[in-house]
């Protein structure tokens, strides 16, 4: 596992961190690659850009996201807590079994409204 800044050659997931406002006061936002603790301040302020420009609901992306850490997992929180003091709701996208996993293991699930990625790693095994 890198720490998601090594760049050691061509790159198939490099850490992304992407924001955009849409209408009525949506901020989206999409994860590529790995957020850790040294990546987690870019999400900070991306999310910080969204507020700023008034958004209230947040929509987040996992469909590229491949590895998250607590630092993530706490600026989702913070987004939460602001989204949620202006009567909004953060809903996470693309989740997979393993992001769906952790989340509910850290008692997170009913914080956010979840769309599971749908695929071979969309479902837990059985």
């Amino acid at each position: 596992m890198t720490n998601g800044h090594e760049n050691n050659g061509a790159t198939a997931n490099p850490t992304v961190v992407r924001a955009e406002l849409v209408s009525d006061g949506e901020g989206h936002i999409a994860l590529s690659g790995e957020i850790d603790h040294g990546v987690a301040p870019q999400l900070d302020a991306a999310l910080e850009s969204l507020f700023s420009a008034g958004a209230g609901r947040l929509v987040v992306d996992f469909a590229r996201l491949s590895f998250f850490d607590s630092a993530c997992i706490s600026a989702l929180v913070r987004a939460h807590s602001t989204v949620t003091e202006r009567g909004g709701t953060v809903r996470l996208v693309n989740v997979d079994r393993y992001a769906h996993r952790v989340l509910q293991i850290a008692g997170l699930v009913p914080l956010f409204e979840i769309e599971q990625a749908t695929g071979p790693d969309a479902e837990p095994d059985d």
